[in-house]
């Protein structure tokens, strides 16, 4: 009825005896004293601990040497740009002085075509009726035109000065005069 003797399925077999295997394998690691190694290597880790160190020294040291490098080259940097500063100052101050020098104004072919004032600055062309009369093509002489217009403002503010200060010596003697109807005062000399 029942078959006892089958064979077991290889694949099964296979997999028991690469248990077997594994497991001898483990016991002897373990069990063999001269290969076992309890815990964590410690000459290892201190070896990494070492190691990390030793590069963060580095690191530390070439950071430290760009620092100095980059405060020398700022300070390189800094220098040069104070020189070139002071270049440009010299320059500038000596194309002034040579401005004031050389290219003045007064010295220039074009100073009468650009001098805005040249016309304020030159002699009337016709001074007055002194001079012999021009003809209408000259137009030296226009309508309306008062050549003596300054002694004319200095006669009026003369006049007026004049007039004004007649004005308050009149007011004057009225008030002196009032005062002294009332005082019978000897009259005052004008």
């Amino acid at each position: 009825m029942y078959k006892v003797d089958l064979s077991p399925d290889p694949k099964e077999v296979a997999a028991i005896e690469a248990r077997r295997n594994r497991e001898k394998e483990r016991q002897s690691r373990f069990f063999n004293v001269r290969t076992r190694v309890m815990g964590v290597d410690v000459k290892a880790l201190n070896s990494q601990v070492e190691e990390r160190k030793l590069r963060e020294a580095t690191e530390q040291s070439k950071e430290a040497a760009y620092g100095t490098y980059q405060e020398q080259y700022d300070l390189v940097a800094q220098m040069l740009e104070k020189e070139e500063a002071e270049r440009t100052r010299r320059l500038n101050k000596k194309v002034q002085e040579f401005r004031e020098q050389k290219q003045q104004l007064k010295n220039r072919q074009e100073f009468d075509l650009w001098d805005p004032g040249r016309l304020w600055m030159e002699f009337p062309a016709y001074l007055g009726p002194s001079e012999p009369p021009c003809g209408p093509a000259s137009l030296q002489c226009f309508a309306g035109e008062d050549l003596e217009r300054v002694m004319c403002l200095k006669m009026q503010q003369e006049q007026f000065r004049y007039s004004l200060e007649r004005q308050l010596q009149e007011q004057q003697q009225v008030q002196d005069d009032e005062k002294c109807a009332g005082k019978l005062c000897p009259p005052h000399e004008t």
